[in-house]
């Protein structure tokens, strides 16, 4: 089993990230309006990923290099048949150990609220609980922890 975390480059690579995050995000939260040409996809300092299993895309997230030091998680999503089966762990894992390369000693993410619990088993701390989206931040360990997949 091959579990491997990668810069989205190609088209089709493209397709399937924008494919993921507009069932995961709007379909299954009766949303409409994904748009997949939004200029933040391709802004400086983001990084879209795709989670692939033995070359089966099945994950996204971009990591928004902000301000230096700190990190922004956006976009963390995991197909509804690869869900609770540790995916979405590895995922953030992966997430960690990239920003760590980049330099980056903190993580942001504005949570879905339910996935709060989530964010708090991986050690993230609530920073503000009264927004639609919680605000949640961990602190990151420097990048000689741990070693992943190295694809990204």
């Amino acid at each position: 089993m091959r579990i491997e975390l990668l810069q989205v480059k190609e088209v089709e690579e493209w397709r399937t990230y924008h494919a993921i995050q507009r069932h995961v995000l709007f379909e299954l939260r009766g949303l409409d309006g994904y748009d997949d040409t939004h200029p933040d996809e391709h802004a400086r300092g983001h990084i879209p990923l795709l989670l692939r299993k033995d070359g089966v895309a099945l994950g996204t997230v971009r990591l928004d290099l902000s301000d230096g030091t700190t990190g922004i998680v956006r976009l963390v999503a995991i197909m509804p048949q690869y869900q609770r089966q540790g995916l979405g762990r590895i995922l953030m894992f992966e997430v960690e150990r990239l920003s760590a390369q980049h330099g980056l000693s903190r993580l942001k993410v504005h949570a879905a609220p339910d996935a709060v619990l989530f964010y708090q088993k991986l050690g993230w701390v609530m920073v503000d609980a009264d927004k639609s989206s919680p605000l949640m931040a961990k602190e990151i360990q420097s990048s000689d922890h741990g070693s992943g997949s190295g694809d990204v």
